[in-house]
């Protein structure tokens, strides 16, 4: 019972400051920019494609700049939190926040656990931040009906968000496992600085040289979260909205890297409390 409380006393604790720091409403801010940036980028170039004209489909002409915005959105949020997680534990040791926090009836596996909660709340608000920012413009230049093209129906309106939604569902868990991976680099690094540079930089290199493994990258949680070279489920989602016969992601890695992301969030939790229970605060 006293680690639960623990636990929630952190979680609180680390939400009020989050809210109450401008920082954080101002990367929101600049995440649904970003987002409604691309999605109207979108909608341009798919009027240029089709030779100028503003709503070239007879229906369904949301659904491409609409995921092409949210996926940019969801790429810069996954590093924002990947980074955000790195510097925590890391900067609070740094500044003796976290000895303070120990006195105060906050166990070590707290520190941890307490944040760890708080992740899937920050990736809702980052979802749902970029999700709304693409969803309102694309949905200023055209429409989310079924996907209509010279008179025949491709996809069904059911049909598209449907497959949105699979796609979203496919990059939760390894967003909450780079998360994760953020807070376990925090508890081995001195410094947050450090720590955060460390994470970024080890999720991009893999990133960059990933093609190298072939498929057996797809093993690794960092494939299939939101990432610059994207190959997560969101990398054929776009091409799946706009009728590419070829584009989708099968549901076996689907499962596959739903499976690795829980397995690598709960192992890295875990070595995260054991490492910070024998380092000194």
């Amino acid at each position: 019972m006293n680690g639960v409380r623990s636990i929630l006393l952190v979680l609180r604790a680390e939400a009020v400051r989050l809210v109450r720091t401008r920082s954080t409403w101002a990367v929101l801010v600049f995440l649904g920019a970003a987002s409604a940036l691309r999605a109207f980028v979108a909608v341009g170039w798919t009027a240029a494609e089709r030779g100028g004209v503003e709503d070239p489909l007879e229906s369904g002409a949301a659904w491409g700049p609409f995921v092409d915005g949210w996926s940019l959105g969801l790429v810069l949020g996954t590093l924002v939190l990947l980074v955000q997680a790195a510097r925590w534990v890391a900067g609070d040791v740094e500044t003796g926040v976290s000895r303070f926090a120990v006195t105060r009836s906050a166990t070590r596996s707290s520190l941890v656990l307490g944040r760890l909660v708080l992740g899937p709340l920050l990736i809702a608000a980052v979802v749902t931040t970029t999700g709304l920012a693409a969803w309102t413009v694309a949905g200023a230049h055209g429409d989310f009906g079924a996907f209509v093209e010279d008179g025949f129906e491709i996809f069904t309106a059911e049909e598209l968000r449907e497959e949105t939604e699979r796609g979203l569902l496919a990059v939760l868990a390894p967003m909450l496992a780079t998360y994760t991976f953020g807070l376990f680099v925090s508890c081995t690094v001195s410094g947050g600085a450090l720590a955060s540079s460390l994470a970024l930089g080890l999720v991009l290199a893999f990133d960059l040289f990933k093609g190298a493994l072939g498929d057996a990258h797809y093993w690794v949680f960092a494939s299939h979260a939101p990432t610059p070279v994207d190959s997560s489920a969101l990398s054929e989602l776009a091409g799946v909205v706009r009728g590419f016969s070829d584009a989708g992601f099968p549901d076996e890695l689907v499962r596959v890297g739903t499976q690795v992301s829980w397995i690598a969030t709960l192992a890295f939790a875990l070595v995260a409390c054991l490492v910070l229970r024998r380092r000194s605060l």
